[in-house]
């Protein structure tokens, strides 16, 4: 097994000049860097990495922390999202773990983690509005960055889709086609991303001059049962909507099952949205009509501040993704 020592032999350079490029200092030339690569890549080298967590005094590791672990199984965003980060902070020399927040875990928890030396940076992902973990770890001066999430009375990075204006997008669209009576189903009410899209959706509704109706609301939780649930509550309306907009997704494809089984056609009899486009959205019948995050530059974004934030550079920041609205066919004119 190739050492580190045979690199620096085949790369002509120092010991220490190998250690610098496999933690990544700055204080090497990029032809220098160039031949030690080459020599690692020839000789098929894998750095030890208890050792170099010693020699550096970091762990390279970085954990994603979920408000819950069912969010692995009811959020396909987040996974994809985890792959997105964990392809741009592997090539950095930093492994991703994942992690979630269970009932009745205490804030310093989180700080332990740190203090223990497991990670050298947090992600959290849509922590609840109003968190303890976020007001302790900016307290104790932690290294992490937020998605979807964000606070006025605490300053931290984050990375965020501009949730109103994605709302606003859906709204006008199903507005130009003549619907007025529109349902509208919230993810976890307590996480700011879907509050941030519950509010705009009644400011919509107010500035097109139609009244808010709080039967045509539903509160989900962002999985697929939430969203089957919705549906059937809101087609039983006596006036139901001629358009609904989930906030995620996966909660509009339970809803796309549920509709199957009442024998409700979409659009035809009901026009329904989603919001995330995930890759399932183009597969389902009819494929669904919803608004792109794009988890690619979100992905790319989020390791860009995590790495920041643990080598200590530059002030927080504050990051806001556009969104696109993705127009298929499970949206029509409403039947007068």
């Amino acid at each position: 097994m190739p050492s580190q020592q045979d690199v620096a032999k085949l790369a002509k350079v120092s010991f220490m000049t190998v250690s610098r490029v496999i933690n990544n200092n700055p204080n090497v030339t990029k032809a220098t860097r160039e031949r030690v690569l080459k020599a690692i890549k020839e000789l098929s080298y894998y750095p030890n990495a208890a050792a170099r967590a010693l020699n550096s005094n970091k762990s390279r590791n970085v954990g994603i922390i979920f408000p819950r672990k069912d969010y692995f199984f009811v959020a396909p965003f987040c996974m994809e999202l985890c792959f997105e980060v964990e392809s741009r902070l592997k090539p950095k020399g930093y492994n991703l773990f994942l992690g979630s927040m269970t009932k009745g875990s205490e804030s310093r928890e989180l700080t332990a983690m740190f203090r223990e030396g497991k990670v050298d940076g947090l992600i959290l992902f849509a922590p609840r509005i109003g968190e303890e973990e976020i007001k302790m770890l900016a307290d104790d001066h932690m290294p992490f960055v937020v998605v979807h999430g964000r606070s006025a009375g605490k300053e931290f990075s984050y990375v965020d889709s501009d949730n109103a204006k994605g709302t606003s997008l859906i709204l006008r669209y199903l507005f130009d086609l003549g619907h007025r009576r529109i349902g509208f189903v919230s993810g976890d009410i307590g996480e700011m991303n879907s509050m941030d899209r519950y509010r705009r959706y009644r400011r919509e509704l107010k500035a097109k001059g139609l009244p808010f109706d709080k039967r045509l609301v539903f509160f989900g939780d962002w999985s697929l049962e939430s969203g089957h649930a919705a549906f059937r509550y809101l087609i039983e309306q006596k006036e139901r909507p001629t358009a609904i907009f989930f906030s995620n997704d996966q909660m509009a494809i339970g809803a796309i099952k549920a509709a199957e089984e009442l024998g409700v056609r979409i659009p035809d009899d009901v026009s329904i949205t989603g919001y995330d486009d995930i890759k399932y959205a183009s597969f389902t019948v009819p494929a669904l009509t919803t608004v792109r995050q794009n988890i690619g530059a979100v992905g790319d974004k989020v390791a860009e501040l995590i790495l920041d934030t643990i080598e200590g550079k530059g002030e927080f920041r504050k990051i806001i993704l556009e969104p696109e609205l993705v127009v298929r066919s499970s949206c029509c004119r409403p039947v007068d």
